[in-house]
This record gives C-alpha cells, sequence and structure tokens, in this order.
C-alpha cells in the first residue's frame, strides 16, 4: 500500500505538474526503505516453515521410529497386515499355551490341528501317542503364565513371531489304571520358561505354532513326559 502511495504520488505529480515539497524526497526514501523492509520480513516468514520441515525430515532420517529389531519386524508385518498389534498377539500365545495343555490331558491334537504346523502337530501327536502306549494321564492344574513377545520378522513371504512364556503350574502325569503319580509333582508348581514361535503366510492368514523351546532349567528329563 505504501509503494503504490508512493507511486501515485510520483504519477500525479508528473501528469498534472504538482510541485514537491523540501520534505517529498524524504517521504518517498522512507517509503522504499519501509517496502524492502517489508519484502525482507516475508520471504523470511515463509522460509522458517520450509527449513522446520527439511529439519523435522532430516530428525527422522537420523533416529527412525521403530529402531529396535523388534519393532523392525513389526512395521513389516503391517505392511501386509496393518492391525498386527503384538499385546493381543501375547494375549494369544497365552490362550494357545493353555490349549495346548488341555489338549496332553486328552493325548490328542487334533483339536489344534488348524494352529498348528503339520511339523509340530505330528511331533506334538507322537508324544501323545507316547503317553497313550505307556498308559499314563497327563493333568494340568494351577496355570499361571504370561507371554511377551520378543521377536517378529518377515522372511521369504512368511510371518514370524516368537513369544517367550514364563510362570508357573502345577504338571504331572499318572498311571491309566491306577492314577499313581508317575513323574512330577500334583501340588508344588513347576516353573514355566519356554519361547513359542508362530508363523503364517505372510498377510491376514491364521497363525500356526511352529516352534517350541524349552528352557534346559525346566525341562523334565524323565522319559514319557509330555513336554515338547
Amino acid at each position: 500500500m505504501l509503494a503504490g502511495s508512493a507511486a501515485g504520488s510520483l504519477i500525479g505529480g508528473s501528469l498534472f505538474e504538482v510541485s514537491w515539497g523540501p520534505l517529498d524526497p524524504l517521504f518517498i526514501g522512507g517509503v522504499i526503505i519501509l517496502l524492502a523492509t517489508f519484502l525482507r520480513r516475508r520471504a523470511a516468514a515463509r522460509a522458517q516453515p520450509m527449513q522446520a520441515a527439511v529439519s523435522v525430515s532430516r530428525s527422522l532420517e537420523t533416529h527412525p521410529p521403530g529402531d529396535s529389531s523388534l519393532d523392525r519386524g513389526v512395521l513389516d508385518i503391517r505392511r501386509t497386515d496393518a492391525k498386527f498389534d503384538p499385546a493381543k498377539f501375547a494375549g494369544y500365545t497365552g490362550m494357545m499355551f493353555r490349549d495346548v495343555q488341555n489338549a496332553w490331558t486328552t493325548r490328542d491334537m487334533g483339536v489344534l490341528r488348524d494352529r498348528l504346523s503339520p511339523e509340530m502337530y505330528g511331533e506334538l501327536q507322537v508324544r501323545c501317542d507316547r503317553l497313550r502306549n505307556a498308559r499314563q494321564l497327563h493333568r494340568i492344574d494351577d496355570i499361571d503364565i504370561r507371554a511377551e513377545i520378543t521377536e517378529a520378522w518377515q522372511e521369504r513371504d512368511q510371518d514370524y513371531v516368537t513369544a517367550y512364556i514364563s510362570g508357573s503350574m502345577v504338571d504331572y502325569s499318572v498311571d491309566e489304571a491306577t492314577d499313581g503319580l508317575v513323574n512330577g509333582s500334583s501340588v508344588i508348581p513347576k516353573d514355566v520358561e519356554e519361547f513359542w514361535t508362530f508363523t503364517r503366510p505372510a498377510g491376514l492368514n491364521f497363525w500356526m505354532l511352529s516352534a517350541i523351546q524349552v528352557s534346559p532349567l525346566t525341562e523334565h528329563p524323565e522319559p514319557g513326559h509330555p513336554r515338547p
């Protein structure tokens, strides 16, 4: 507006031969200075958001979100399953643990066949068959465990998740005919410390238990014990 007024005054003075007073050059000079200052400030204001965006971008490149291997694995899985939630999966792991223990008591893994990989189903069912052939029954009581996701990754279009399971439970076997104790304890809880790995084709597919790793400190050494 100031520049427009000054330009109008100059044009008007030229067309209509308006005489300028002794202060008019000072006025025009002041207008030019104000105009230059205004333009510099406006340019600086426009540059600040761009500089801030560049700074944020560089910060993300230096410290990307999900910097741990677990976080990176979760992000990989979420590319094909946006709603994958490690906390919910930990809950599923705990449920699956209880279901497998209950299957031991019936010596039949058939009820879990669609939730076990073919290899894992075969291995667990063989152990159930050994119990049956030995005429033993498995007993489970007072399960108190918690599960925590420790690893997640993708490999060759397969999703993998490993959960650490810890806690305790009463875990023992009895003779089928006499109900006499064969191994374990019917009153003293046994420590549980295991790693369970699940897999599925990448995407919205059912998870299957594919591996169980038992801590050497908690694995029962007696033959016929059904712990995998």
